[in-house]
């Protein structure tokens, strides 16, 4: 990267201004994890291994003061592929990555954009419980800003044919899901919620529905409920579409 993206001014620039900047080799998380345990580890190495680390030579991330995930690319992927599609340069990819992330577009988290050319789409993912007690969330992002007049942003959730049930959120991106300790629920920040899809009947669709008045981007959390089986894991399929008014 040095004798890449790192030799333009402007990124430079813009690195020193927005980030501190550090690195990690991969192999040290691993041995952090096997060493002292996951109940042991610093919320930084968390942050990482939460939102499925992967083990490429030089992954970027992108980390908040409150040690959230808003950005996470493997650097040689991201800016081979986009070099090869388009045309553009590195450096170019890069400071689109970086303003991305502070923009709360959640870059290469899992983003589903959404246009009135193409209201809908489908997503598949998975969702895990936690084995050690720290909640394993699986984020996706919606944007939906070009829509410009009301509508409404319908997701119907559908889980795989195992046997973890599965809770869905849809927040707003910039809002961080907490828990109401008494009654164990997410807070009211969040647009909708589907509790324990799959708990009492397996083919269950869960549906989550928000009247906007503009479009925006959004973030839909899903988990692995306390009732599952430590460490069970179960796939999900998500139909997103927006119906503009």
């Amino acid at each position: 990267m040095r004798a890449g993206v790192l030799s333009d001014d402007r990124i430079i620039n813009y690195l020193n201004e927005n980030y501190i900047n550090t690195w990690i080799r991969t192999i040290e998380l691993r041995n952090m994890r096997d060493t002292l345990g996951y109940q042991q580890m610093s919320p930084l190495t968390w942050t990482i291994i939460d939102h499925k680390w992967r083990r490429g030579p030089v992954d970027a991330w992108i980390i908040s003061p409150e040690l959230e995930a808003i950005g996470h690319v493997p650097i040689n992927e991201y800016l081979g592929n986009n070099r090869r599609e388009d045309g553009t340069l590195e450096s170019e990819n890069y400071l689109l990555f970086l303003q991305d992330s502070l923009a709360g577009k959640l870059p290469g988290l899992g983003n589903i954009v959404l246009t009135p050319e193409q209201p809908s789409d489908t997503l598949l993912d998975v969702f895990r419980t936690p084995e050690y007690g720290h909640q394993d969330y699986t984020v996706v992002v919606i944007d939906t800003t070009s829509f410009e007049n009301k509508g409404t942003l319908t997701i119907n959730i559908e889980l795989g044919n195992d046997k973890a049930s599965g809770s869905f959120f849809l927040l707003d991106a910039a809002h961080k899901l907490s828990f109401d300790a008494q009654n164990k629920r997410p807070d009211a920040g969040m647009f909708d919620g589907a509790h324990d899809i799959g708990w009492y009947d397996p083919c269950e669709i869960g549906q989550m529905t928000h009247q906007f008045e503009q479009g925006q981007i959004y973030k839909l959390v899903g988990m692995g409920w306390a009732s599952n089986e430590k460490g069970s894991i179960n796939a999900y399929q998500a139909k997103i579409s927006v119906e503009e008014e």
